[in-house]
């Protein structure tokens, strides 16, 4: 593991995680590309994201493209096959059969192309001896596929964090100057877990790292919450006020579309008492948020959702999510029969309430903020942590 994420492994300990290896190879010719692969096997699903990258004649960071390679994300996510490896390793074939057939045979081509599987959430969760059979599994397949360079471990939650915001700043160009402002944070949310990650003012207590790209080091607070994203959470809530009025809730009863209810119940689950103040979720202690941040993943989707475009504003995401918790489910259902089919519309009230309470309640962001920023692309490129992945794999600091 790279140097300056080590520390990073002493607090999340799992068993079956190898040490990925830095690519050996490097390209010929300076203007040659190398493709670059990650499957993110989340919680939900596994998902492949291909790029390209060369070296930079600009900096000493390398230059990443995404490139095309239409390959739809398999599910579900590799979590759910605890007890059965076989199986999860061979959910991934169709990944790799896809990332093959848009490289193409050429040998030069696939040697210089690495694979980095990385579990997340899902794979957190497991007990440690299946989770390691399935990482096993997955390697044995790996290790077949013909690539250059290929390494599959779960990272830490922490270090999806980081992943994130090296990612967010990659894009916006903050890292080529290798200082620490301007920087953004980073806000994260999936379906198992949640990551907020920042430079703060003063370097945190608990929950530092010190993060080295490129020779440059980072000093970032970063803390993720498992059991936090938003399907784990709406499970562990399960209240009727976060369904529509009327809705018939699988497992019994009805929804009353109570916002302020719904956000009452979420925030009465996560309540702890703060040992080390300042505190954020579960009294766990965070310094106080600074500079603005970019948000991604469910707090992107849930804007759009809703109709915020750039600015998150937990005010204005509120009065937007109390007026459709309040509609009637069986009125929307009159008016268009088709809302039936549609299996997410029914979540958006609790994710609104959900989004609101982790920013304002958790976070400390005030209601009326304008520092955060909810995004799914960044200079045409898609915003999540697998590119950061790749980023650190090519120019983090290595032993």
């Amino acid at each position: 593991m790279m140097k300056s994420l080590r520390p990073l492994l002493a607090l999340v300990v799992l068993a079956g995680c190898s040490t990925a290896q830095a690519p050996t190879w490097a390209p010929e010719r300076a203007d040659a590309w190398s493709h670059g692969l990650v499957i993110d096997a989340s919680s939900s699903a596994s998902t492949l994201y291909s790029y390209r990258w060369r070296p930079s004649d600009r900096g000493p960071l390398p230059e990443i493209r995404t490139a095309t390679a239409d390959c739809d994300p398999v599910e579900p996510g590799l979590g759910s096959y605890g007890g059965r490896p076989a199986e999860a390793a061979a959910s991934l074939a169709p990944l790799l059969a896809c990332a093959r057939t848009s490289i193409g045979d050429d040998p030069d081509a696939l040697r210089r192309t690495s694979l980095y599987l990385r579990g997340t959430a899902g794979l957190r969760l497991l007990p440690d001896d299946q989770r390691g059979e399935i990482l096993d599994a997955a390697r044995e397949l790996l290790d077949g596929a013909g690539f250059g360079t290929t390494s599959a471990r779960v990272i830490s939650g922490d270090e999806e964090g980081i992943y994130g915001w090296l990612a967010v700043n990659y894009l916006l160009g903050h890292l080529e100057h290798g200082g620490p402002f301007p920087t953004v944070g980073a806000l994260d949310l999936g379906g198992a877990s949640t990551q907020i990650t920042f430079i703060p003012l003063d370097f945190p207590r608990v929950h530092g790292v010190p993060v080295t790209l490129a020779g440059n080091t980072y000093h970032l607070y970063t803390h993720s919450y498992l059991g936090l994203g938003q399907d784990e959470a709406r499970l562990a809530v399960d209240s009727p006020a976060c369904f529509l009025a009327n809705y018939p809730i699988p497992g019994g009863g009805t929804g009353t579309g109570d916002f302020d209810g719904c956000r009452a119940a979420i925030a009465s689950t996560h309540a702890r008492e703060c040992d080390d103040a300042p505190c954020s979720l579960f009294g766990v202690y965070q310094p106080p948020v600074y500079g603005d941040f970019l948000a991604f993943s469910v707090y992107a989707y849930t804007a759009r959702f809703f109709g915020i475009q750039g600015r998150l504003t937990p005010a204005l995401l509120a009065a937007a999510g109390a007026e459709f918790c309040g509609q009637d489910w069986n009125e929307l259902l009159a008016a268009d029969p088709s809302v039936a089919s549609n299996p997410y519309l029914p979540n958006y009230c609790f994710s609104a309430a959900y989004v609101v309470t982790l920013l304002t309640d958790g976070f400390g962001f005030s209601a009326d903020t304008d520092r955060v920023h909810a995004q799914l692309q960044v200079q045409g490129e898609r915003t999540n942590w697998s590119l950061g992945a790749l980023l650190y794999e090519l120019a983090g600091d290595s032993d």
